[in-house]
């Protein structure tokens, strides 16, 4: 054994060892990083804690008063009632009139000589010609909820160019023949295809003083009929002979007179209109002329005064009333052309009108149909027959010039 065992150890060392035993230890950072986090930690749940009880307070009160509400509703109201579908109504049948015309099927419009606001050729009719079948079937199946009865087309005159060269060194850039055999089988199948959406179809047809015959300084008085707009219309009405509810009228007559829905209408190409300014192009003593003499002779024979006179040749769209019903201008195909440009007549853009009859308030909805919409595909929307070039300024455009 260890002697020094039982021997009683320094009194330092007893002093120092518990001393090492009671003073604390001096907390780190690490220590005081902890404890403020822990301290953050709690307040932070006490806020959160207080938040959560009272939003349960305060929904339970919210559901307490839905529920009171939905009890009490079926007290307070009835049922709201379905939204009832619209329904087609029968109503009156009224009839379809569409006025055509000025479409001048061989005229060509270069950009370079409009600057550059003018443009129009075979290809550019073709285009406004489908967009107005296409127009003209939308409003007819979804415009109206009346009954159509038939569908009238007023075919007002200068459907060709024709061949007056008004003194231009070389105007005629599409022979007539090209003009009477393209235009008409276009216009055949415009037809054909109006004919499938309406029980009848009428046609009521005057010419144009574009398509008289070169020799003829002015528009006859005598035999006015006999030009290329009735040429153009006989072929039409061949070309559409099959479809017997395809009814023509090829008037030998100066102006068509006929009935739609009981009112009166009488129809002309306006190229005897003369006057007028060239900033609205309104020709107003002309047609307060007409509208005078008109009413005199029918009066005189005892038939029904016109309700309506409608005509084209002015190529802008005009309506002006009279006692009876309107005067009724149609618009044309080409727009802007040289003659325009060089007159200073106002630019205006090709259109033509859609309008229903009723048989007790005449003319109801009309649609002046603009077709500058229209869009000139690269795949014709009508077909031509055989292999007449139908646009002579587009073969000339991109024929390769030959080396002399």
């Amino acid at each position: 054994m260890d002697p020094t065992f039982f021997q009683n150890p320094p009194a330092e060392q007893v002093v120092e060892q518990v001393t090492k035993q009671v003073e604390p230890k001096e907390p780190t950072y690490d220590d005081d990083q902890t404890r403020a986090a822990a301290d953050l930690w709690r307040k932070r749940f006490k806020s959160l804690e207080s938040k959560y009880e009272k939003a349960l307070h305060e929904a339970s009160v919210v559901d307490a008063l839905v529920t009171d509400i939905r009890l009490l509703a079926p007290l307070s109201y009835d049922t709201a009632p379905e939204i009832a579908r619209p329904r087609l109504a029968s109503g009156t049948s009224q009839s379809a009139l569409l006025l055509f015309s000025d479409t001048h099927v061989g005229q060509t419009v270069t950009p370079d000589q409009t600057l550059g606001f003018g443009e129009y050729n075979f290809r550019v009719f073709l285009a406004r010609l489908k967009y107005l079948e296409d127009s003209v079937i939308s409003i007819l199946q979804n415009h109206t909820t009346a009954p159509i009865d038939e569908l009238v087309v007023a075919m007002l005159g200068d459907m060709l160019h024709g061949a007056l060269n008004h003194g231009s060194e070389a105007d005629q850039q599409v022979t007539l023949f090209e003009q009477y055999y393209s235009a008409g089988h276009a216009i055949a199948q415009f037809f054909r295809s109006l004919a499938q959406y309406v029980p009848l179809l009428r046609i009521k047809t005057v010419v144009g003083n574009h398509t008289r015959w070169q020799s003829q300084h002015k528009m006859p008085t005598g035999n006015r009929f006999s030009n290329l707009d009735m040429f153009l219309y006989a072929l039409i009405e061949a070309l559409t002979r099959d479809i017997h509810h395809i009814h023509w009228d090829l008037n030998k007559q100066p102006f068509a007179v006929f009935e739609v829905q009981g009112h009166t209408f009488r129809a002309s190409h306006g190229d005897h209109l003369k006057g007028g300014d060239k900033a609205l192009g309104i020709p107003n003593h002309a047609i307060a002329r007409e509208v005078s003499t008109t009413t005199q002779l029918f009066t005189k024979h005892g038939r029904q005064a016109p309700h309506y006179y409608l005509c084209g040749h002015l190529h802008r769209g005009i309506q002006l009333p009279h006692a009876l019903g309107e005067i009724i201008i149609n618009g044309g195909f080409p727009g802007l052309d040289n003659y325009a440009l060089a007159g200073n007549f106002n630019p205006v853009d090709p259109m033509q009108r859609l309008m229903f009859v009723h048989p007790k308030f005449g003319r109801t909805a009309e649609y002046p149909l603009s077709l500058k919409f229209a869009k000139t595909e690269t795949v014709p929307p009508y077909v031509i027959p055989g292999s007449f070039p139908v646009d002579r300024a587009e073969e000339k455009s991109t024929e390769p010039e030959e080396n002399c």
